[in-house]
């Protein structure tokens, strides 16, 4: 989620975000305009040191970024998150929150559809600033997803990754 977000704001966007110290060279080349290590002290004073802030997006969802994110939103603005309705936010702070793949279908959101096809994507794919996520298959189908989680939780994998329910 992190990448499509950077992508696409790079495009007109001060760009702010927060990875791990190995991924800091990879966010700046796909447009961040700022990287901090999410796991250094004092990351949201940090993070406020570059605001004030419109727009907040937060890729893990989880409660304790949720709101920690949504004090760099004292005077509100908008925030999304992949799961929305972690945290109750501030009444200035608007959640935004629809799934791509519903907000390209709505007429409501026809001009944002057309900047994406029309606009946003001819830009980033002419100028080769579109970066696929890595990501490693794993073999042996369903069977193999319970080893592929554990190894997610345990730190084993970097990117994403693929398992084919098929195999």
């Amino acid at each position: 989620m992190r990448t499509v977000s950077v992508n696409t704001c790079q495009v007109g966007y001060t760009v702010v975000v927060t990875a791990s110290l190995r991924d800091i060279d990879r966010q700046k080349r796909i447009g961040a305009s700022e990287v901090i290590d999410y796991k250094s002290a004092g990351v949201v004073e940090k993070l406020r040191e570059h605001g004030p802030y419109k727009y907040l997006f937060t890729a893990s969802g989880d409660a304790a970024s949720q709101k920690a994110l949504a004090t760099l939103l004292p005077n509100g603005g908008k925030f999304a998150s992949v799961l929305p309705g972690a945290v109750e936010l501030p009444q200035n702070v608007e959640v935004v929150y629809t799934a791509f793949s519903q907000a390209a279908q709505k007429e409501e959101y026809s001009d944002w559809r057309n900047f994406w096809y029309q606009e946003y994507l001819p830009e980033v794919l002419a100028r080769n600033l579109v970066e696929p996520v890595k990501f490693t298959k794993v073999g042996g189908g369903l069977a193999a997803m319970q080893q592929a989680s554990q190894d997610v939780f345990d730190g084993k994998v970097r990117g994403k990754l693929v398992v084919d329910p098929q195999e």
